[in-house]
């Protein structure tokens, strides 16, 4: 009634006098209203393996019943009910990866396996001799007994894992669009035969272009979730089975805990392995190290040897440790791997303390001298050493000590006096389960001059000495000034010119007084004289 008033075009009227835009509102909303009876309603089956099915179609259905002219609305647990009569859309995808004996055999295999269960292969992929791809399809029934299948024809199955995707809220949303964009579609080629000119004809055209471009989107869409939920995707990752190698790590070590343990084992890879790594685990939680070079040994069986690689074991509290080596390569004819352990005793190295003396002693020139020291022996030495050194570039004395010994003496003569002292030193040396042990100490030995011919107390010979050395210095001290006078010579005369013109001058100022001192005094008498007069 109000139509009019609200401001629409009389002429845009139907034959029910209701404006042409409200009854296109009208009609959208009925056509929504079907398509969610017909969501509500319509069960979807898989379609079957040899097509893919057609799509779901339905006569519209009322959304609600009238009951004495009134509206019933379904309940709650109506509407929950055809919610789980609809059979659910799944799409479930599948990925193994598997260790086999020979990957193009295992790939083609696979592709049979897939055939003969109703699917077919989609993508393979072969990146190397020993390692390869495959992706298949098969039906959705038939995906577990597919991938028992898999598993039979591996070595090993090193992962699997399978993922389950719901897709039915997104293929019912598309059929409802897609149900939709059919009814306008309709709807839009009846305005196409009535449209007045071409104008309009065209725009008309344009808008039915692009909703014929949604609609094969739509379909396009809802075939990929009907064939993706009836055929599971399968993709396989295949590498292939490790031959064995032989790899040693070389003996069990017993080794000092703070020092560095040095670490190479040796192989021998089959024919046609060309590029290697090893892996170390120490044992004791430090990260593993991994090297990538190795190098042939002189043996004729193509044994190689690892790089070299050092570890230091902080602490032996866990010893001892379990050391492992994994050496794996690759080549032209495959896979080849191999490992090997060792056990690595850690403890720590016995420590000894050595006494040399008071570390100052005084001794006479070419006079034989006692040394004597001493030493701790902790537990675990053996093979106990000494040497001492007396600092005098004579031979060093050295020998063992039996077990239970801890005191060690020689006797030497120093046939050199000089005014520094001479360092003696005292070192022991064992060997022990941990590694050699060592420890050293030193005295200071002050060597007094030999004593010559004394008379009355008096060392002549000494005496003798002391005058030379007396006179020699004399002589040192006259040869310097000596030189020094030579050296400033010119210096001196210069000195002695500048003196004599200094006396001359200070004589002639003198005499030049004296001569005016005197005509002074012969004025002073003249003219007491012409007084008197």
């Amino acid at each position: 009634a109000g139509c009019n008033e609200g401001g629409y075009d009389e002429s845009a009227m139907d034959d029910g006098g209701y404006p042409v835009e409200v009854v296109e509102v009208v009609k959208e909303v009925e056509v929504v209203r079907e398509v969610e009876a017909v969501r509500e309603t319509v069960s979807i089956s898989p379609p079957a393996p040899a097509a893919p099915a057609p799509l779901p179609t339905a006569a519209p259905v009322a959304a609600a019943a009238s009951v004495g002219g009134a509206d019933v609305v379904p309940s709650q647990d109506e509407i929950r009910a055809r919610r789980a009569s609809v059979q659910r859309v799944i799409v479930r995808t599948a990925r193994v990866d598997l260790v086999v004996d020979a990957v193009q055999p295992s790939l083609d295999a696979i592709g049979r396996a897939a055939d003969d269960a109703g699917g077919w292969v989609v993508s393979t992929s072969r990146a190397s001799k020993h390692a390869g791809s495959i992706s298949v399809r098969v039906p959705a029934t038939a995906l577990d007994a597919f991938i028992e299948t898999l598993r039979g024809m591996a070595a090993e199955v090193v992962s699997e894992s399978t993922d389950s995707q719901d897709a039915t809220d997104e293929y019912f949303d598309l059929r409802a669009r897609l149900d939709n964009m059919l009814a306008t579609q309709e709807r839009m080629l009846e305005f196409l035969d009535l449209a007045p000119d071409a104008r309009q004809a065209l725009e008309v055209q344009r808008d039915l272009n692009d909703l014929q471009t949604e609609i094969e989107r739509a379909k396009g869409r809802i075939r990929l979730l009907e064939e993706t939920s009836a055929f599971s995707l399968i993709t396989a990752n295949l590498t292939l089975a490790a031959r064995d190698m032989a790899v040693d790590a070389g003996p069990d070590r017993t080794e000092a805990a703070g020092e560095p343990i040095r670490f190479r084992a040796t192989f021998t890879p089959p024919t046609g392995i060309s590029q290697f790594s090893a892996t170390w685990d120490f044992g004791d939680g430090s990260p593993p190290v991994t090297v990538h070079r190795a190098a042939p040994t002189a043996t004729d069986g193509g044994e190689r040897v690892t790089e070299t690689v050092a570890h230091v074991y902080e602490d032996p509290t866990d010893s001892p440790f379990i050391v492992s080596v994994s050496v794996s390569g690759t080549g032209e004819s495959g896979v080849a791997e191999g490992e090997d352990t060792l056990i690595a005793s850690v403890s720590l190295i016995p420590q000894i303390q050595v006494y040399a003396g008071d570390g100052w002693m005084e001794v006479e020139q070419n006079g034989e001298t006692l040394f004597a020291g001493s030493f701790t022996r902790p537990e675990g030495l053996r093979n106990v050493r000494y040497e001492w050194d007396f600092g005098d570039g004579s031979p060093p004395v050295s020998g063992g000590l039996p077990e239970g010994i801890t005191q060690v003496a020689a006797s030497h003569a120093y046939a050199n006096y000089r005014d520094v002292p001479y360092t003696a030193r005292l070192t022991i040396t064992a060997d022990s389960d941990a590694g050699g042990a060592s420890a050293s100490a030193e005295t200071s030995v002050v060597v007094r001059r030999e004593r010559g011919f004394v008379v009355a107390g008096y060392d002549l010979g000494e005496t003798f000495k002391t005058a030379v050395r007396a006179l020699s210095v004399a002589v040192q001290i006259a040869g310097t000034l000596l030189v020094w006078a030579l050296v400033f010579s010119p210096a001196w005369g210069a000195l002695a010119a500048v003196v004599w013109l200094i006396v001359r001058l200070d004589a002639r100022r003198r005499a030049k007084r004296a001569a005016e001192m005197e005509a002074l005094r012969e004025a002073e008498r003249a003219a007491a004289a012409e007084r008197e007069r």
